[in-house]
């Protein structure tokens, strides 16, 4: 047994008074056995989940067992092709997770139409990508992490996932309920923590935590969960979770917080419908406040996952911070500038005619706006520009496309997020050609029928599968596959 393994089995020893001994030997059983990765579906390139999912599984030799809380996620035991390393992937049709943390966002109820949606520390991106999904990208959703070296990385996760209506915003997540009390319908807050999962993998060895980290750790939770309470609107809902077991993370936190803001929250028991794994009331001498019990501790025997823990919060009144204004920055400045509406018409009519796909509907229902700067064209959230207009961003909206002198070319990530659908400047690669055109070559000496010259086609191989975009010229098909989707051999 490893030092990690065996670290791991003296921290669930201070779990065993809070158990049931057969929990706990279920617990002392699971820790060692590998927790397996989730393949969760893209609902905005997969309508149907099941039938996408079950494709894969016949083609890539997938053993899975689906997971209790969610519709469009599946755990997966055994694979002849890694989940990691298909085409699908590449291409952004699913998102490998951790199991536990799907959990957070299925507790949030439906969002009302246009609504504001804050992930306060969104980073890596799985958990944002799920909420874009859950309002089929139609409402805006504002992606902020507070480490600007893991920003680069979110912005690829979103536009893999083909998400326009998101914005990504680099500030320090307490101060952002004193600069926007009562403004989002709903707030996700997945705190940074110790990770004490208490099952063993290798992108989650155990280590030992002091009593020190712990206190710093639940004192900048204690000052997120206020801040992510504050933004919420009234009757908003709040989802505090964590990746640790530690309960000073956890209820400890969840119970301060409604202590010190008495009657400002309620926990939701609702959760408790979904997964029967509730909350601590008490730890080693500490009291917790009685609604702790409506949480959700996610122990690993429960769902066959990393230890997990997640709360919903209901706003009641509001916090009453002191008020700070928000940084700004004249949206002028940004040299984004709306296109009329006579260009706009006459381009999503040359699309129409070329790809045999409306792409107006995608835009007027999803509240989406063309902006653009010098030949780059851009779909931008229309609640981002209303609501937020001067707020500093890095990054927002959704590449479509650019004009190469009086051509418009749509971006490689425009036909990776709509190239399924085209009727149209289609081509079907032939299979011998698919491995050198995966690893970022051009394709040469064919000639390529059925496309217009000169314009931007979506490259499928026989089964359909969307295998990107190419540009049409004389003798070849140039490759504008992004580098994160390059196979590299």
């Amino acid at each position: 047994m490893s030092d990690s393994a065996h670290l791991s089995l003296f921290a669930a020893e201070r779990y065993r008074p809070y158990l049931t001994p057969d929990d706990y030997a279920q617990l002392l059983n699971v820790l060692n056995q590998p927790a397996y990765p989730a393949v969760r579906v893209n609902l905005l390139k997969n309508p149907d989940p099941q039938k996408a999912f079950s494709r894969w599984s016949e083609r890539y030799g997938w053993q899975s067992e689906p997971i209790s809380f969610s519709s469009s996620a599946w755990q997966v035991s055994s694979a002849q092709t890694p989940i990691g390393q298909t085409i699908e992937h590449r291409f952004g049709y699913y998102y490998v997770q951790d199991a536990a943390s799907i959990l957070p966002v299925t507790l949030f109820s439906e969002l009302p139409a246009n609504g504001l949606t804050l992930d306060m520390a969104a980073s890596p991106g799985g958990k944002t990508t799920q909420l874009v999904d859950s309002i089929n990208d139609s409402g805006l959703i504002l992606a902020n992490d507070s480490s600007t070296g893991r920003l680069q990385a979110l912005r690829v996760v979103l536009l893999t996932w083909g998400a326009a209506n998101t914005a990504i915003t680099n500030f320090t997540g307490e101060k952002i309920g004193a600069w926007f009390p009562e403004t989002f319908d709903r707030v996700l807050l997945d705190a940074p923590c110790s990770m004490e999962g208490l099952r063993v993998s290798a992108s989650h060895p155990f280590r030992p935590i002091t009593p020190g980290e712990r206190e710093r750790l639940a004192a900048r939770q204690l000052a997120l969960l206020e801040s992510a309470v504050s933004t919420a609107k009234i009757g908003a809902e709040i989802v505090y979770s964590t990746c640790t077991l530690a309960p000073e993370e956890d209820e400890a936190v969840l119970s301060r917080f409604l202590e010190t803001h008495p009657g400002t929250a309620r926990v939701d028991e609702s959760p408790q419908s979904l997964l029967k794994a509730p909350g601590l009331t008490a730890f080693e001498g500490q009291r917790f406040d009685p609604q702790a019990a409506a949480s959700l501790r996610l122990w690993p025997h429960v769902a066959g996952t990393n230890g997990f823990f997640a709360a919903k919060l209901i706003k009641t009144a509001p916090l009453k911070l002191p008020l700070v204004a928000p940084p700004c920055r004249p949206f002028s400045k940004t040299g984004l500038e709306p296109l009329d509406e006579k260009a706009q018409a006459a381009l999503l009519r040359e699309l129409q005619d070329l790809y045999g796909f409306d792409f107006a509907p995608e835009v007027s229902n999803r509240d989406l706006r063309f902006y653009h700067r010098e030949q780059q064209l851009y779909l931008l959230p229309g609640q981002f520009l209303t609501r937020f207009p001067d707020l500093p961003y890095y990054a927002f909206g959704f590449p479509f496309g650019r004009w190469s002198g009086s051509h418009f070319e749509l971006s490689a990530e425009s036909v990776s997020r709509f190239g399924d659908r085209f009727e149209s400047n289609v081509w079907v690669i032939p299979a011998d050609l698919i491995p050198q055109w995966l690893q970022g070559a051009e394709i040469r000496g064919l000639n390529i029928e059925g496309c217009q010259k000169g314009t931007i086609i979506a490259a499928r191989d026989s089964e359909g599968r969307n295998l990107g975009a190419g540009k049409n010229l004389p003798g070849r098909l140039r490759n504008l596959l992004p580098s994160r989707a390059i196979i590299n051999t």
